[in-house]
Order: structure tokens, then C-alpha cells, then sequence
């Protein structure tokens, strides 16, 4: 009995030697995994951050040698890559705020011009007979081609206050520039910037106009949808079909209800206090500031919202950025006619620019335009 009460002592000591062993083990995975490696990333961050408002600062003093330094690539004079930081935020911010940015087919350009190549559906046949002949179906190839476009934004800042560059003054002019970005290229995807851009001003884009009288936004009803969904050729409609409106218009659907008069509160889209779909006809949606709006004059004939097959909205980017500063300048302000005269506010502009180009793949099929009645 003695000897057999010494073993099991025995057995029990090397068995809890280790079990310690191994809860020490995975102490310390789980010490590196949720302690060191967030505070080594949230090191490098604030590093980096620290390394831009540098750079900055040596902008602001004409300090080319130290804004080489901080360059991840060549120089040229006057313009300086920007540091890897704030080129990744301004994207980051841009994605968060930017539908294009978003959902449309991404392609880095990796010169001025590039041709994507497009391919539409083939047609399969069923034989008569085991001997029968194999209809040939020849697809529709061709080309999109992407010229690579200059987009900016430049902002003004105290010469002071660039002189003393904080990491909070990189955080707040990376926003500023990543939503100026962002909201440019859905000006650009959606509306168009100019004839032939855009979903609305893209050639061959299917239009379906609101019944006749129902020349205002406001006399939308969500069977117009369905009529919108029928322009669209079925073989494009996937998990990447979005509607795009104002949130003004989207209000448009949420105040219809099935009787006005006796029904106050029987809203179609959602109830008073309701949670807000996801969908609408089972397509996902969203809302952005620079579309068409209830409040826009002379609204007659004019497109108002899209639904947009993003797989056939391809958003080019050479995914590189770059930073020059000025203190000669005369800009303009935000208003378009208050004249800023660096010089003598002693101020500087900050100037931020890359290449990109949006194209509409596709058009007859792919998307679809809403727009009022002409009359």
C-alpha cells in the first residue's frame, strides 16, 4: 500500500510539473498576442505619424534634403512623395467615406494609359441528338481603356502652425484630404464631371423616366424600382448590384404608406421607430451627399438616382500620392470667389495629388438611370 501511495505521488507530481509547464506556456502566447504585439503596432503608428509631421515641418522650411529623407521613393524638385503613412490614410479615409472607393473594380494603373479587356456573355445550346452539331457562340470582346487623370485637393494652413507640425495636424489634414478625394471620384463615378463620365452621362446608360406628369423627385414610388430593375440585363445582376441615392431621396420611399388619410402610421419601407432595411426589392442600397436631392430646381427630365453594377464601374489608381507646398500662391476659397492671398495671410497651401480614372464597363447592360418626367 506504501508503495503503491509513493507512485501515484510520483505519477502526480511529473503530471502537475506539466500542466504548469503548459499554462505557462500559453500565458505567455497570450501575453504576446493581445499585449506586445498591439503595443509594438500602436508604436509604429505613432512613429510614422511622428516621421510625417516632421516631414512637414521640413516642407514648411524649404528643407529638401530632410523631406528626401523621409521619401520612400526619387524626388523631384518642388514635389515630394509623401510619407507612407499619410499616403495609406488618405486612401483609408477615402474608402471609408467614398462609395466609388468602396465597391468599384479596383485596378492599379501601373502607367498613364491601361486596356482592360471586357468580355460579355456566350449563349449555351442543347443538342437535338447525340450526333447533332454544337452551335458556335462567339462572345463580345473589346476594350476599356483608363487614362490616368490628375485628382487634388489642396488646403490652406498657417505657415506657424506648419512650422510646429503635431501628429494631430497629420490626422486632420489626411482626413481633410481623403474626404475631399472621396467625394470627387462619386462626383466623377455617378454624376460625371463631364460628358461621357459617369454613370448619368456615360453614352448608352438605359434611362427610365417616372410616369407622365410625375415630373419632380418627390413622385417616385418604389414600383419605379422594378422598372429600373428590368432595364438592367439579368446576366449582370450579382451580389454587387447597388442602389445609389440622396438620403432626400431615399426619404421619398420611406414616407409612402398604403392609405395617407386612414392609415397614419402603415409607412411601406419601415415603421415609425423601425429598423431600416438593408434592402430594397431585395438590392442592397446606399446614400451619398453628391447625388440629385428633393431641394435641386428644374427637375423635369433629370436623373436622380441609379442602380450600378460595380463590376462594371472600374476604379483605376496608381496608388501614389504626392505632397507640394506653396506660400506664393492666390487660391480660392471653398465658396469659389474669396481669393486667399498666401503671401500675406502668411499661410501656405498644401497641395495633394495622385492619378486616377473612372470608367463606366459595359454601359447598355450593367446599370440603370432614374430620372422625372420630362412633362
Amino acid at each position: 500500500m506504501q508503495e503503491d501511495k509513493k507512485e501515484l505521488e510520483t505519477i502526480t507530481n511529473a503530471v502537475t510539473e506539466e500542466v504548469i509547464k503548459h499554462f505557462e506556456a500559453e500565458k505567455a502566447v497570450r501575453k504576446n498576442i493581445f499585449g506586445g504585439e498591439d503595443k509594438d503596432i500602436k508604436s509604429e503608428i505613432e512613429a510614422k505619424k511622428k516621421d510625417a509631421a516632421e516631414y512637414l515641418k521640413a516642407l514648411a522650411n524649404n528643407d529638401k534634403a530632410t523631406t528626401k529623407a523621409l521619401s520612400s521613393g526619387g524626388s523631384t524638385s518642388g514635389a515630394e512623395l509623401v510619407p507612407t503613412y499619410v499616403s495609406d490614410q488618405f486612401i483609408t479615409v477615402a474608402q471609408k467615406y467614398g462609395l466609388v472607393r468602396q465597391y468599384a473594380n479596383k485596378w492599379p494603373m501601373q502607367g498613364i494609359n491601361e486596356n482592360i479587356p471586357t468580355i460579355s456573355n456566350i449563349t449555351s445550346y442543347r443538342l437535338a441528338s447525340d450526333t447533332a452539331a454544337v452551335t458556335a457562340s462567339e462572345p463580345t470582346t473589346g476594350a476599356l481603356q483608363l487614362r490616368a487623370k490628375t485628382v487634388g485637393v489642396i488646403i490652406p494652413v498657417s505657415k506657424v502652425l506648419l512650422q510646429n507640425s503635431s501628429i494631430a495636424l497629420v490626422d486632420a489634414i489626411t482626413m481633410l484630404a481623403g474626404k475631399a478625394i472621396a467625394k470627387l471620384e462619386d462626383q466623377w463615378g455617378f454624376l460625371g464631371l463631364g460628358a461621357g463620365e459617369g454613370i448619368f452621362q456615360t453614352v448608352g446608360v438605359p434611362t427610365v423616366n417616372l410616369g407622365s406628369g410625375n415630373t419632380t423627385y418627390a413622385k417616385v414610388t418604389a414600383e419605379d424600382l422594378l422598372s429600373l430593375q428590368d432595364a438592367v440585363d439579368e446576366n449582370f445582376f450579382g451580389d454587387r448590384m447597388r442602389w445609389i441615392m440622396s438620403r432626400s431621396i431615399l426619404n421619398n420611399f420611406r414616407k409612402l404608406r398604403a392609405n395617407v388619410s386612414t392609415d397614419k402610421q402603415g409607412f411601406l419601407f419601415e415603421n415609425f421607430g423601425g429598423t431600416m432595411p438593408g434592402t430594397m426589392w431585395d438590392i442592397p442600397f446606399d446614400t451619398s451627399a453628391v447625388m440629385p436631392k428633393n431641394s435641386d430646381n428644374s427637375q423635369a427630365g433629370k436623373p436622380f438616382m441609379a442602380l450600378v453594377d460595380y463590376d462594371n464601374l472600374v476604379h483605376g489608381d496608381a496608388m501614389q500620392y504626392t505632397m507640394e507646398i506653396s506660400d506664393q500662391a492666390t487660391i480660392t476659397d471653398t465658396d469659389g470667389h474669396t481669393l486667399i492671398n498666401l503671401f500675406q495671410q502668411n499661410m501656405v497651401a498644401l497641395k495633394v495629388w495622385g492619378l486616377v480614372d473612372i470608367e463606366v464597363a459595359n454601359p447598355t447592360k450593367a446599370h440603370a438611370i432614374l430620372a422625372a418626367a420630362n412633362s
